[in-house]
């Protein structure tokens, strides 16, 4: 190998190192001031909040209490409510991709005939709500049911009976359905002989490494359980087998803000999914612009893939992926009606807004040279194919604090810390991570 092109991959491999290991600090700390400020003005019980960075790494952050005399900490578990519906989805992905079941298969392959259900509905309709059938959440007398007697634990074959007359013909048009969930988690049941929770164990939970993830009602509670508020009610004390067992396979996941992120992040930018599945999940349908567990929407100008969640009691939850940075944003809070996506939509708003929070080009082609980085003194850009016009350096608060046109200069009088290189040759622009320390 030629010296050059080794010490070009050195480097990289080194600023890849360093910098996946250091969250910018004044980043964190405006997302923080961003979970306050919301907590405070909005009066919200609390906060946990998580954002993973391709580059910079996670962050983690609470705000506000549990209940009196208890904040809100990292490790809290909070209900997801909705956003359960990604892992149903993505456990019969799974089942797909294992040759179990195939997303075009019929109910009638793996359920008997239910009333108000056409048997013909495939596996996919389920999935990306293109199904016709009605939500059992909106029944009239279902909520009351429920909450009548919260200790009783529904079935699942309990909970459709409750299904109501359809509303559209399969595949004809698109609504927001709990109930195609429900149904999703019996049929895994019904193709394996496992059940829902010891499938999402097995499947998705063991493999991630998701020990504070868990299914209520059916798992054990291992860890602190963030208190649930219904506005100023501290619903802690009230059973929620009722609740949680109807909710089951699209709304009854508990998690902590970190599994969440983690989970967003390692569908997305690992190999837990094949290409088949990867494209399930990017196929967006109907006015919903819907998939599997997922919206697609346009937030802020991005390209964002989300899903939020609601539960009474009560718990509120957010979850983000910017599809141009793979930036990856969760925020749970412990209190009902709250607005989880608001503060999400603010943190995606300070990440654009950090010129260090997007990944650059790094020695692309291996054609051009920043070193040594780090740096405490002098620093060498060496372009070997085209002649530097312009070098401008930006710190993470935006501000240009150097700009030259010598390829070697000197940054001993700047703080110490992260630092954008960018590097114009004859109308081209590339940019550089930097450190200094």
């Amino acid at each position: 190998m030629k010296p050059l092109l080794l010490l070009t991959l050195l480097l990289t491999l080194q600023i890849k190192l360093t910098f996946s290991q250091s969250f910018n600090p004044l980043l964190a700390e405006k997302l923080q001031y961003t979970l306050d400020s919301f907590q405070t003005a909005n009066n919200i019980k609390g906060i946990s909040a998580c954002v993973i960075l391709p580059v910079s790494g996670s962050w983690k952050g609470v705000s506000g209490n549990s209940h009196a005399g208890t904040p809100i900490t990292t490790d809290m578990e909070f209900g997801i409510a909705s956003n359960t519906k990604l892992f149903t989805g993505v456990l019969l992905l799974k089942l797909a991709e294992h040759g179990i079941i195939n997303l075009d298969d019929s109910l009638h392959e793996y359920l008997p005939t239910l009333n108000h259900v056409d048997s013909t509905i495939t596996i996919r309709q389920l999935l990306n709500q293109t199904s016709g059938l009605a939500d059992v959440n909106d029944i009239v007398g279902y909520a009351d049911s429920v909450l009548s007697n919260p200790n009783h634990i529904y079935t699942p074959n309990e909970v459709v009976t409750w299904i109501g007359e359809p509303l559209f013909t399969p595949g004809s048009d698109w609504n927001y359905s709990n109930t195609n969930y429900i149904l999703a988690g019996m049929i895994a049941e019904s193709a394996t002989g496992q059940s829902y929770a010891q499938l999402l164990r097995d499947s998705i939970f063991t493999p991630l490494s998701m020990d504070s993830t868990f299914l209520d009602v059916y798992d054990s509670i291992l860890f602190t359980i963030a208190h649930p508020w219904q506005n100023s009610t501290d619903n802690s004390a009230t059973p929620r087998k009722a609740l949680n067992s109807v909710a089951w396979a699209a709304g009854a996941l508990y998690s902590t803000a970190g599994e969440m992120a983690h989970w967003y992040h390692s569908l997305f930018n690992g190999p837990f999914l094949n290409g088949s599945s990867i494209n399930e999940l990017s196929s967006f349908v109907g006015s919903g612009n819907y998939s599997v567990g997922l919206f697609e929407s346009s937030i802020l100008g991005r390209t964002v893939w989300h899903h939020g969640g609601s539960i009474w009691g009560g718990y509120n939850s957010s979850m983000m992926y910017d599809t141009a940075t793979s930036a990856v944003i969760c925020v749970l809070i412990n209190q009902n009606p709250s607005q989880a996506v608001i503060i999400a939509r603010k943190l995606l708003s300070d990440i654009i807004g950090d010129p260090l929070a997007i990944e650059p080009e790094i020695l692309q082609n291996h054609t051009a040279l920043l070193y040594p980085n780090p740096s405490n003194g002098l620093v060498q850009i060496d372009e070997s194919q085209q002649e530097i016009e312009h070098i401008r350096i930006i710190n993470i608060s935006g501000e240009t604090v150097l700009e030259t046109q010598a390829t070697r200069f000197s940054i001993i009088h700047l703080p110490n810390g992260l630092y954008l290189v960018e590097v114009s040759s004859k109308g081209h622009i590339k940019h550089y991570r930097m450190l200094k320390q």
